[in-house]
């Protein structure tokens, strides 16, 4: 899967050049990883930060929606949530987000 230039815009405008992050494509969307660890989908020009069954309330409360898909004509979802759009200009708050992000990535065990 080629890079979309939403995608160039996140990683190499939003975060910089300089912060570890790649990706990859899975399953017609990207995932971003942080010095290896998966924190983002970056999936139809939008960016969903990982999160957890805990910080739902956190990430709800702030405007954010989580990933939703179809799994076997069922509703499902992942524990990653929507970062809205004004997020990605306001440095500090880009920061309190990705810290949260990373804060679950991090953890022992934790996968995509």
């Amino acid at each position: 899967m080629k890079t979309t230039p939403f995608l160039e815009y996140i990683v190499y405008d939003i975060f910089g050049e300089g912060e570890p992050i790649t990706f990859r494509a899975m399953m017609g969307a990207h995932i971003l990883y942080y010095e290896g660890k998966a924190f983002a989908i970056l999936e139809d020009d939008e960016l969903y930060f990982k999160g957890s069954k805990e910080l739902a309330d956190w990430y709800l409360s702030r405007g954010s929606k989580m990933f939703g898909y179809k799994k076997e004509g069922k509703d499902a979802h992942l524990y990653y949530f929507l970062v809205p759009s004004e997020i990605y200009e306001d440095r500090n708050s880009r920061e309190e987000w990705l810290d949260v992000a990373l804060s679950v990535a991090k953890l022992p065990g934790s996968r995509h």
